[in-house]
Order: structure tokens, then sequence, then C-alpha cells
């Protein structure tokens, strides 16, 4: 299974570290009898370990994330408190503050509520405590703001600049449809120059389906897709996210009656293993066998077709492509 760059951090082992130590200073404030910093450890550990696992078993990735922003607002809101109530250790843990929104909050949004955060902090500061009492901690904070906002930009733009080169899809593992025509074009030199057979099959999730679905539980239904997919294909098998509801898939030294065999084992799978609020997913696939003349674009298309002609007929199908009149050798799946 793909793993979004969240996820892959909150794997990491400074991120363990990280969670390990607050658990410990929880620990030890707590037999000091400071009860405001124990409380604020204790927020601190239960987000990095809800994190943790969370991002590791919820299928849910951005409900969970969603969950997680609330609670790092939440320790903010905490140190905040402490402020207020005029407790001069708790403004360190104001520096903090920034990190974790940028961890759980994208750019934006996280900038938005930075803002936000450190307006109230000067104003509390400025109305609890003399203003020269408070230079230089403002002065510090100010300093640690902008190298976190420093690193977090440079970060952002690492990510930009590798976007164009990643070959998959983080959640799905599927490849992206940029790379698909140059891909298929080597895969068709490569069967007309050995004499093997290629077939390319079009995977649609069936229309009366994607109609009781929400935008959230396409995407998610997207995603299991994905890992059926991966957990099923053979090792050179690749497939594709084609259209929105849509992946394209390449199976090498396959003929269209193999192909045929393969569709159908991954509709059954799919109707038994996938499914959103008691809703059974049923999916159709299209396949257009390699035929003389067919290049890296004729193939996709043929395949589509197929796909968009089972899925007029019906749903849970698979239609193989002919190139007399309509698609024919329509197979129906078992419910």
């Amino acid at each position: 299974m793909a793993q979004s760059d969240h996820q892959l951090l909150i794997q990491s082992k400074p991120y363990f570290v990280s969670a390990l130590l607050s658990g410990f200073l929880c620990v030890s404030a707590l037999f000091t009898g400071q009860i405001l910093l124990s409380l604020l450890s204790l927020s601190l550990c239960a987000l990095l370990v809800s994190g943790k696992l969370k991002g590791a078993h919820s299928k849910d990735h951005q409900g969970s994330r969603n969950w997680l922003k609330w609670m790092s607002l939440g320790l903010g809101a905490i140190a905040l408190i402490g402020v207020f109530s005029g407790l001069s250790m708790v403004k360190v843990w104001l520096y903090a503050v920034p990190l974790l929104i940028f961890f759980f909050f994208d750019f934006k949004p996280a900038m938005a509520v930075i803002a936000l955060v450190s307006v109230v902090t000067a104003i509390l500061l400025h109305l609890l405590e003399s203003p020269l009492a408070n230079i230089q901690f403002l002065a510090s904070y100010v300093f640690y703001l902008g190298i976190s906002c420093a690193l977090v930009y440079l970060r952002e733009v690492r990510r930009k600049q590798l976007k164009p080169l990643r070959r998959t899809d983080n959640l799905t593992q599927a490849a992206t449809r940029e790379h698909l025509e140059d891909d298929l074009t080597k895969e068709i030199q490569r069967s007309e120059r050995e004499g093997s057979e290629l077939a390319v099959m079009a995977l649609g999730i069936d229309h009366n389906c994607l109609s009781k679905l929400t935008t959230k539980q396409k995407a998610a239904v997207i995603i299991e897709l994905g890992r059926l997919l991966h957990n099923n294909l053979r090792v050179f098998d690749s497939y594709y996210l084609w259209n929105q509801d849509e992946f394209l898939i390449v199976l090498p030294h396959t003929s269209s009656a193999q192909a045929n065999k393969i569709a159908n084992e991954l509709r059954v799978k799919a109707r038994k293993e996938i499914q959103i609020k008691d809703e059974k997913i049923t999916i159709s696939v299209g396949i257009a066998g390699l035929n003389v003349g067919d290049d890296s674009k004729a193939l996709p298309e043929k395949a589509s077709e197929a796909l968009s002609y089972a899925q007029r007929k019906g749903s849970n199908r698979t239609q193989l492509y002919r190139e007399d009149a309509e698609p024919s050798a329509e197979v129906r799946g078992e419910a």
C-alpha cells in the first residue's frame, strides 16, 4: 500500500522518539507537582501517539488527519491558557505550536492559524506583563517562527519540484497518466519485436454505485481499487489513473482471453472486498487486445469504449472490444 508524505513522517524514528520524550516529561512533571506542565506534556504525547496509530491503521486518512488538526489546536489553546494564567514556564511551549500546526495543516491554512495564535499571544503578553519584560521572548518567538516558516517553505518547494518526477500516486500506487503513452509505446514495440501478445483493460466503478457515493466516498473507493490492483496484478503488469473514476491496466504477454479471466477475477474480488457503508461496490471492465496498426492512443481508446458499452448495458460486466460494429463477447459478472 502506498503512503502519503504525512504517513511517512509519522512512521519515522524521530516522530517515535518525540512521543516517548513527551510521555517521559509528562510523568516527570506529575511527580514534581507541575500539573499544567504535565497536562501539556500529556496532550502532546496523546497527539503524537494518536497521529501514529491513526495514520498507520485508519482507512479514512483525511478524517483522521482532521481530528489531529483539532488536537494540535487544542494543545496551542492550553499553552495560551497557561500564559493567561501567568505561568512563565508555559511560554516555552508556544515555540512548539507553529511546527505542530505546520505538520497537521496545509501550508496556507497553517499560516493563517499561526498568525492568529501569534496575535493572541502578543496581546496576552502585552496585557499581563510589561512590554520590556517580553522583548527577549517575543524576539526569540519571531526568530523561531521565521525558521519554521523557512523550513516548511523549502519543503513545499521540494515537493513541487519532485511532483513531475513521481511515477505513482501516493494513495493508489497507480502510475500517473503522464507516463502512460511512453510506457505503452514501449510495450507495443516489445510485443511486436518478440511476437508476444498484449492486452489493455479499462476498469471503472459502475454508474449505479457512483450515484450513491459522495465525493469523499468516491475517493475512498478509488484508493481501495488501487490496493486491489496492487495486490492482485502480476509484477510486470502496470496500471494507471485514467479518468476520474477509472484505471487503465497494461497486461504484457497476455491474450484477450487471458485478460478476460483476470478481469472477471478482479470484478468478483472488488464486489466481495470493497464496500462503503454496507453498499457493495461493483466495477466493469473493458478489454482491448493488440492488433496490427494499434498504437499507444488507439488501445486505451478501444478499452475505454468497451468499458462504456459494458456500463451502458448494466453493471458488474466484462466486455471485449471487437473491430466489427459494437463491442461483443460480453461476460456478465456474478452477484
